[in-house]
């Protein structure tokens, strides 16, 4: 009983470091992500902002949508299927 207790340990040690690593590559194609938006639409207007429908990176893909209010949705999915979702908003010059 108490080999089947520290097999279930280490399961879950295992299933929160992958979780973990997941949250971190998403997180990192997100800050990418905000950068390039606010990088390559530094000298524009509202009305002529550059969004991407579409980054794709090693790890995974960035998918875009801008709506009129100026802010971004962005979702990335990894390799994996793994996915988060953040929303990005431009601020005014």
């Amino acid at each position: 009983m108490m080999l089947f207790g520290i097999i279930r340990v280490y399961e879950n040690q295992l299933y929160l470091y992958r979780l973990t690593e997941n949250h971190y590559k998403a997180q990192t194609l997100l800050a990418y992500t905000d950068y390039w938006l606010k990088n390559n639409n530094e000298a524009s207007t509202p009305e002529s902002r550059i969004v991407p429908a579409v980054l794709s990176f090693e790890e995974g893909v960035v998918h875009c949508i801008a709506d009129a209010t100026g802010k971004v949705t962005a979702t990335v999915t990894l390799q994996n299927d793994y996915s988060e979702t953040v929303v990005l908003e431009f601020l005014s010059p």
